[in-house]
Order: C-alpha cells, then structure tokens, then sequence
C-alpha cells in the first residue's frame, strides 16, 4: 500500500511539474502555401499556386521557404495586424538581411512589412498591405 502512495505521489509531482507552451497564434500557426499576389495598384494578378512558396509560423517565428535558402523573421500578431520584421538568412555567416530585394517575391517590400490580416481561417488566410495583396492555403 505503502508503494502504491509514493507511486501515485511521483505521478502527481511529474504532471504537475509540467507545462505546455502554446503560441497564442491561433490559427496563424501552421504551414501556409501562397496560392497568388495581387497588385492592389495595377490590379494584376499572379499565380504562385505551382509554387512551392510558403509562410511557416511557430510560435515567434516565421520562416519564409520556396525561393533560394530559407529566411527566418520575427513577427508580431495582434488582432488584425500581422507585422514581419528582422530577416535573417539560414545557415550565413552574416544572417541579417539588408537587401530587401531577396524578399520581394514573399511579397516583402519593407522592413518593418505591416500587413493587414483581411481573412484567416483553419485552411485560408489573406494579408494585404498598401500595395499588394497575398493568398495562402494551410497544407
């Protein structure tokens, strides 16, 4: 009986003990496909659905993947308001990005990139800033 108590004692101890992190992203996290970008200025469309393009959030950080090696980017997510800031390059010795041109076709034009979140759900999401519109798909 005796064994059974300090057995049950070391289980209540371990759950206790641990703690699950949760982003507080909601449906942010995940693993986004650009399915297009849209010019909102000239009204021209392209389609990015055949390629490998992507958005991939977890917790603070978003990786952008699909054209050249991958770029990390810290972000802020409130409300309505997704903001994409400092740009590092994976695996470089100097990772800091400052040539905003190798973000372009993520649809970065600027550092610090607002973006305004028109939709997000469990399988779309749409951001838009002043100038462009983006569309993903969650795989």
């Amino acid at each position: 009986m005796r064994k059974i108590f300090y057995i049950l004692m070391a289980m209540t101890f371990t759950l206790t003990a641990c703690e699950l992190e949760t982003s507080g992203n909601g449906d942010l996290d995940g693993l986004w496909k650009m399915q297009g970008i849209d010019s909102i200025a000239s009204g021209s469309f392209v389609d990015m659905s055949q390629r490998q393009v992507a958005y991939s959030v977890q917790m603070n950080l978003l990786q952008l993947s699909g054209i050249g090696s991958s770029v990390f980017c810290r972000f802020e997510h409130k409300g309505d308001s997704l903001i994409i800031y400092d740009p590092r390059a994976k695996g470089s010795i100097n990772p800091s990005i400052t040539n905003i041109e190798v973000l372009r076709p993520y649809g970065i034009t600027r550092m610090p990139m607002p973006f305004h979140v028109d939709a997000l759900s469990g399988s779309r999401m749409i951001l838009s800033s002043d100038s462009i519109r983006l569309y993903f798909e969650k795989y």
